[in-house]
């Protein structure tokens, strides 16, 4: 590909690093207390008087923390998966909403299948990064990883939905019992962020390759056209049982004489 083809699919190889950076992220928050990943959680909210949670909380995708000077800490041991239950989480359903109570499986389920699509979601954006490497110098490698980029997306979506959906009705059930909660602004930042980057990579590697397609179509290989100029040639002297144009030879010396 010429240097111009190249700069074209930097561009969505760009946005598809960033996705997959931020999902990244999204994944491996709370799974190590150190800087930023104490920075990012899914939800805080007030817990003080449920069993043995400290005054506030924080959940992410593998445990529950404590907040130390506005980061993460004494976080639980690392469980893939973590699922949102107050009261499993504290061992206590003193000081739980009821909505949540009253809904145990729906928090559970959200939560489970939320960090398995971010992890799926993850996943796919490493592949489509790798395949986005060859992309820069092959338009049929930006086809692949256009497909790579959709798979992202559509998981990247539906976990993001999920997670939004989770702990928009939890904040509402804190709420609802006068506690306070918050949905962790980075990390929603960062999950959107990403579908939209993974939006428009995706329409950037199919762009990429169309282009490149009708490039292909376009090129003419040399031994074709040569064949079409001996094919041409062939139709301006037809052969032997062809119509076409009489072409009259000159009579040898022979002939003439006899006359």
């Amino acid at each position: 590909m010429a240097a111009r083809n190249i700069l074209v699919a930097l561009v969505p190889f760009i946005l598809l690093s960033g996705a997959t950076l931020l999902l990244l992220f999204i994944v491996l928050a709370g799974i190590k207390d150190s800087n930023p990943l104490n920075r990012i959680f899914y939800f805080q909210a007030d817990t003080s008087g449920i069993g043995d949670a400290p005054p506030i909380s924080r959940w992410t995708l593998w445990n529950v923390c404590s907040v130390s000077n506005g980061l993460n800490s004494n976080c639980t041991p690392n469980h893939p998966a973590y699922a949102f239950q107050p009261d499993v989480n504290f061992g206590s359903t003193n000081g739980v909403p009821s909505a949540i109570l009253n809904n145990h499986s729906t928090y559970f389920y959200l939560s489970r299948f939320a960090f398995a699509f971010f992890l799926i979601a993850t996943i796919f954006s490493g592949f489509a990064f790798l395949s986005g490497l060859f992309a820069l110098c092959s338009f049929l490698a930006s086809c692949v990883t256009a497909g790579l980029a959709l798979a992202a997306l559509i998981t990247d979506i539906i976990a993001s939905s999920l997670a939004t959906a989770l702990y928009v009705k939890a904040r509402n059930a804190f709420h609802s019992e006068g506690r306070s909660a918050s949905l962790g602004v980075k990390l929603f930042a960062f999950a959107w962020t990403s579908v939209v980057c993974l939006i428009l990579c995706s329409v950037g590697y199919l762009l990429v390759f169309r282009a490149g397609r009708a490039r292909t179509r376009g090129a003419v290989p040399l031994e074709e056209k040569r064949r079409g100029r001996f094919f041409r040639r062939r139709r301006e002297y037809p052969g032997d049982g062809e119509s076409g144009t009489h072409v009259m030879e000159p009579q040898t010396t022979h002939e003439q004489s006899s006359f």
